[in-house]
């Protein structure tokens, strides 16, 4: 007897109304489900005298009911309690009892603690099938498990400071999501990233009041968003992420270097230096004392000279190297008279570097309030990466609301 109670405990198992009496290996289930388990067979009873439903002293035990309850898997093996629960019948109202317990709800033949850890797991980004196999139960039980538990839902309070992105979600849709750029948490997702549905959401969620609390809007340069902004949040400002604007920059500059790289012979020196070397020229700070041996060049040189051999005979492509470096500068060392500056004073040059800065003048006041503001979008770029972990685990997903669900038990 002490020791199939010891055993409950190890379980987790701790009603001290429950006395387990036996333990051994069968087979249960039939057909395809057949598998061998630990079947631990225990009683529920204690003492009751008053009937729940009329309150008279007219009880009487009256047999047991079975209940087979699915406990945790151990090694990978399922584990039932085989629980004959005790039952009473009033004598007044002939009202019957059953004796329950912690262990497992009324009505329910799967463990709390089964349930617990399941959801436990489902924080870790597994799919329901890896659950349900840890877990000791089938992939049905674990989806109604989840659907049970998880409730996604908005934030019931807007914070001042929000991110704005988009992400792939099911069949090939892109949704909106915004994220508490301070906490970190999920504001709101939905279904999808047109302008009618994200402000028709914030505008019946949000009284007024609240939307105007709203100071800062963090997003990347997407022209959709931000004409909706002052529309929503009265008070806010734009804040355009300073990733995004070093990327943009990135690519222009990229680009004219492919093309300087492709206007020369291959086996020339300077062509060497712009495909092998082509890191160097997103380094803002380029090392000019030591020198080290470059691959691809085959030469010791300093950073800096493999730069400048390669910009010397390209005009256009030191001018927007210069340009990358000096914004670069300015927007990450929170200078914003000198971006705004630079970004205005810039002659075209007839290449991509044109196209970036054109776009940056279009969305001059969200730059520069980026060269000051300490605010990025690298709190929903993080939960991105949770959400594309969550998909990659579970292969995906067929039904969008499921997702959320996942998206809101892993970021809640």
């Amino acid at each position: 007897m002490s020791t199939n109670n010891t055993t409950l405990k190890m379980l987790g198992i701790l009603d001290s109304n429950i006395h387990s009496y036996e333990a051994r290996e069968e087979y249960r289930g039939r057909g395809a489900r057949r598998r061998k388990c630990i079947v631990l067979f225990a009683e529920l009873s204690y003492q009751l005298t008053k009937c729940p439903k009329c309150q008279f002293l007219a009880l009487r035990p009256n047999g047991h009911k079975l209940v087979h309850v699915q406990l945790r898997s151990v090694e990978g093996q399922p584990v039932v309690l085989d629980l004959n629960k005790q039952r009473w019948m009033c004598d007044h109202c002939h009202h019957t009892s059953t004796a329950t317990t912690p262990v497992v709800k009324p009505g329910n033949s799967i463990a709390n603690k089964t349930k617990e850890y399941a959801l436990k797991l489902a924080k870790q980004s597994l799919n329901l099938k890896a659950i349900a196999k840890i877990s000791g139960v089938s992939p049905n039980t674990v989806s109604r498990t989840l659907n049970d538990a998880i409730h996604f839902r908005a934030a019931r309070f807007l914070p001042t400071d929000l991110c704005f992105d988009e992400l792939r979600t099911t069949h090939g849709w892109m949704s909106f999501i915004c994220v508490d750029a301070h906490s970190h948490k999920l504001v709101t997702m939905l279904g999808d990233r047109y302008n009618a549905s994200i402000k028709n959401f914030f505008i019946n969620q949000y009284s007024l009041a609240e939307r105007k609390m709203v100071r800062h809007i963090v997003m990347d340069m997407n022209a959709s968003y931000a004409s909706l902004v002052h529309e929503v949040f009265p008070n806010a400002e734009v804040v355009y992420d300073r990733f995004h604007i070093v990327q943009l920059l990135g690519r222009a500059l990229d680009q004219i270097r492919i093309q300087c790289m492709k206007s020369i012979d291959s086996k020339t020196r300077v062509h060497k230096a712009l495909k092998s070397c082509w890191r160097l020229f997103h380094k803002i700070h380029p090392e000019a004392r030591k020198r080290q041996f470059k691959f691809g060049i085959n030469e010791e040189m300093t950073e800096q000279e493999v730069i400048d051999l390669a910009t010397n005979d390209f005009p256009e492509l030191k001018h927007a190297y210069e340009t990358y470096v000096t914004l670069h500068d300015a927007l990450m060392n929170g200078k914003p008279a000198d971006l705004e500056d630079i970004i205005k004073e810039y002659f075209a040059q007839n290449n991509a570097m044109d196209i970036a800065i054109s776009t940056l003048r279009k969305n001059l006041r969200g730059v520069v309030i980026a060269a000051k503001s300490p605010l990025s979008n690298g709190p929903i770029e993080g939960v991105n990466r949770k959400i594309k972990e969550l998909k990659r685990g579970c292969y995906g997903f067929y039904n969008q609301l499921n997702m959320f669900k996942r998206i809101y038990q892993i970021t809640a």
